[in-house]
């Protein structure tokens, strides 16, 4: 980290940092990341507020930053989907980068039965076009 400020950082700060380093871990199983998952990467870090400066911390030494779960179930929920969005962005999945997403999944505290019940469905969604926002309510309810 590279600044004492990054020591005085906020739970929630740590939390967006450690959920975009999940979804960077995500996006490096496979050896390539892709311009559609550079994208995604980019939008998210956005919606997370994080700088241009942590996100290329981020990038540089992901293995600094640990995973910390968000306290409400939505918030579980959303990164959940923001994980499987960013499997399937590149069109294309391997058995590596499912597990990588089921155990980031009980890191956000879903159970394993949970994750498989949950999985799919959000995956199908988002194969069938539907916004995060929009598989976030499905999910949910």
């Amino acid at each position: 980290m590279s600044s004492l400020s990054n020591y005085f950082e906020s739970g929630e700060q740590a939390r967006q940092k450690g959920h975009f380093r999940n979804l960077v871990m995500l996006a490096r199983v496979d050896g390539h990341v892709s311009d559609l998952e550079k994208q995604l990467l980019q939008r998210i870090a956005r919606r997370l507020s994080l700088t241009d400066e942590q996100v290329t911390e981020i990038l540089n030494d992901p293995d600094a930053y640990p995973s910390i779960p968000p306290a409400t179930r939505e918030e579980r929920y959303e990164r959940f989907i923001q994980l499987i969005q960013m499997l399937v962005i590149d069109g294309r999945s391997d058995k590596a980068e499912e597990a990588m997403v089921r155990r980031f999944g009980v890191e956000l505290g879903f159970t394993p039965e949970r994750i498989n019940e949950k999985f799919p469905i959000i995956l199908e969604h988002l194969r069938n076009g539907m916004t995060r926002d929009e598989v976030l309510t499905n999910v949910m309810s």
